[in-house]
């Protein structure tokens, strides 16, 4: 009887081990991005396409600069390209810069670095001072893939700064499949434990300062966590940094690796 009641126990045991294995992959695994067509954000009221970007308003009141590859611009259905696609958040009450913070990511140097193709490269302007409504930033994020099929929607990155650093980390808690990185310098997203395992498959690279009063003691505990159990995460925290955004050269704290090393290793992920 002793014998038959350690095999029944042992068997439990392996039973649970597998349980929670099992679940623990299916946590970590990426799910695809189900796209959602809104006719709303086809319908726009003003846009212009120059050289470098192309500008887009919408009855929606959203507005945003798109940067495709010269190669791209003119062949935007093009499915195979597969380029990846790096989101810009920008600071409250500052619209005017939205394009000054993704000028970084269409750079010569970045764009062949990063990834074989280039990347294309979203700068959304905030209706009002600051971003407000995680759904409705999901859908035109998703209407802009649907109308550039040469970006690849399982590829994304968001670069958010301050209160957009806050709502890109929160866009990824209301839309996970959304993105497959996210990078917030000086947020402050205070992350719900029911939020974090519905995120543990985005890479998250936070980097916060000890002398940035009110936004660390927000913005820390959820970069730790991410950092410590969201897949190839990175948390930095600096002593006096103040109030700042993450920089191409920034260290990540794991040797020699840089903000542009983690993002190309990101964006080239299998």
């Amino acid at each position: 009887m002793k014998v038959k009641l350690k095999w029944k126990i042992c068997g439990i045991f392996v039973m649970v081990i597998l349980c929670l294995a099992a679940t623990a992959i299916w946590l970590y695994t990426p799910k695809k991005l189900k796209l959602n067509f809104d006719a709303a954000y086809y319908w726009s009221t003003k846009k212009f396409d120059d050289s470098t970007w192309s500008y887009r308003e919408y009855a929606t009141g959203h507005k945003y600069f798109l940067y495709l590859p010269e190669k791209y611009k003119n062949d935007k259905d093009n499915a195979k390209a597969k380029l990846p696609l790096i989101v810009t958040f920008h600071g409250s009450m500052e619209q005017a810069k939205a394009v000054s913070y993704a000028r970084t990511f269409i750079t010569p140097e970045f764009q062949k670095e990063v990834y074989p193709e280039g990347c294309a490269v979203l700068a959304v302007v905030a209706r009002i001072g600051y971003f407000t409504d995680p759904h409705s930033m999901s859908l035109l994020i998703q209407n802009v893939l649907l109308q550039n099929l040469c970006i690849d929607p399982t590829n994304i990155v968001a670069w958010g700064f301050s209160q957009g650093a806050k709502y890109a980390v929160e866009l990824a808690c209301h839309e996970p499949h959304l993105f497959r990185g996210v990078i917030s310098g000086s947020g402050f997203y205070q992350m719900s434990l029911k939020e974090l395992l519905t995120v543990l498959p985005v890479s998250f690279y936070f980097a916060t300062s000890e002398n940035d009063k009110g936004i660390f003691e927000q913005g820390s505990p959820t970069g730790k966590m991410c950092g410590f159990w969201c897949r190839n995460s990175r948390y930095v925290q600096y002593k006096s940094r103040y109030h700042f955004w993450v920089e191409l050269k920034d260290k990540t704290g794991h040797g020699e690796e840089t903000a542009q090393d983690w993002i190309k290793a990101v964006v080239n992920r299998k």
